[in-house]
């Protein structure tokens, strides 16, 4: 048995979860800071490491999948695909591992033998299920529900093998096998029942609802969840773009650039000029933002914010538009000044990207209080909102 045979499961696994975490990332973001506050990073590695460990199980079940559907014409006649007995693959180590009892030196033909690593995986492959559902469920769920809940799990895996994947291949390529419903479930089991002493490396639940009643009694809103916001809004925005632009057909750069600008004026400005500060991604990840000091200004504020922070991204589309319909001919006695100026507009913008790169993670991983430079300049700060 080759280690690629577990090794791809994996491999795909984490391909998947890849794919999975591009697509949740700013859903998950979300939930957490709307009901935490804050990014809980072991929450999140508890989340991210229990949908890898969920498709690396169901891939090591399936896979490697056969190269062909009629699976029943690579088959022998009378093929088994059922082993009822239980407990069987103890007496076929027992009876092929040569073991001499008054010989200790022998023991380690159980080992060996070719049964012992899948019955020892069978047992393992649903070991993190105990601690997870222990994590996940708490004391409501007993040892009694643990057993139920492994052996249907286990039940399904192996009614997936003998359906030949629900009926994609014409026959089974796989056992149904007695024994790993047994050790699957075992394995669910000891995973619950020693769950505790892995979960006390973890923070607890208690814990993480303290520190997200002492964020939102703070008031203080991190940089992270206020960049999420307009985030959020832009991809409103985006969203709008890709609907209406098919319906009226309209697709230049241009008219790309003019809706993207006017619908962030009205998300960003009036919409939080209207509704006390919020806008529709604060509203989501409760909180609102407010004029520093008094109210007095506070229209000129906003409209000042709103235009500091889609000022690069205005003077990056104006680049890209000059560089895209700025061009000369060849023979024309301005044809090298178009050309200097396309490296100098591409320079500038290079250092407009970086110098925001910079400030951004700056303002995000910096241990001191610092605030986004739109922000800072409208003496704009964002609060959380209390009983939302």
């Amino acid at each position: 048995m080759t280690m690629s045979v577990y090794s791809t499961p994996i491999i795909v696994a984490i391909i998947i979860l890849f794919m999975i975490g591009i697509f949740t990332a700013v859903p998950w973001m979300i939930y957490n800071y709307r009901k935490y506050g804050f990014l809980s990073f072991w929450k999140t590695l508890v989340a991210f490491s229990f949908v890898f460990y969920a498709l690396s199980a169901y891939f090591l079940v399936i896979l490697p999948l056969p190269e062909v559907r009629d699976t029943c014409a690579m088959q022998a006649a009378g093929t088994q695909y059922f082993q009822l007995m239980p407990f069987d693959f103890i007496f076929e180590i027992l009876r092929d591992s040569h073991v001499v009892w008054s010989n200790p030196a022998t023991y380690i033909n159980f080992v060996k033998h070719s049964a012992f690593l899948p019955a020892f995986l069978n047992i393992f492959i649903l070991l993190p299920l105990g601690v997870y559902m222990r994590y996940f469920r708490g004391e409501t769920m007993t040892v009694k529900l643990m057993f139920l809940t492994g052996f249907s799990v286990s039940l399904f895996f192996e009614i997936t093998q003998v359906t030949g994947l629900y009926g994609i291949y014409t026959c089974p390529y796989r056992l149904f096998d007695v024994d790993d419903l047994i050790l699957n479930t075992t394995g669910s089991v000891i995973g619950f029942l020693i769950a505790p002493a892995i979960l006390a490396l973890f923070p607890s639940e208690e814990q993480v609802l303290e520190k997200s009643s002492r964020v939102f009694k703070e008031s203080v809103v991190r940089p992270l969840p206020q960049l999420l916001a307009i985030v959020i809004d832009y991809i409103v925005v985006a969203i709008a773009w890709f609907v209406v632009a098919p319906v009226f057909k309209v697709y230049d750069p241009m008219t790309h650039v003019i809706f993207i600008t006017i619908g962030m004026f009205v998300l960003q400005f009036l919409i939080p000029l209207l509704m006390n500060g919020r806008t529709l991604g604060s509203r989501l990840l409760r909180f609102r933002l407010e004029k520093v000091g008094s109210d007095k200004g506070r229209l000129t504020a906003f409209l000042k914010r709103w235009f500091a922070f889609m000022a690069p991204w205005l003077m990056y589309q104006l680049f890209s538009l000059v560089a895209q319909y700025a061009t000369l001919d060849m023979d024309s006695h301005y044809y090298a000044f178009n050309v200097w100026m396309q490296v100098i507009l591409m320079l500038l913008m290079f250092v407009i990207i970086f110098v925001l790169c910079v400030h951004i993670l700056i303002v995000l991983l910096s241990k001191k209080k610092h605030y986004f430079y739109f922000d800072d300049l409208a003496g704009i700060r964002a609060r959380y909102e209390q009983n939302k």
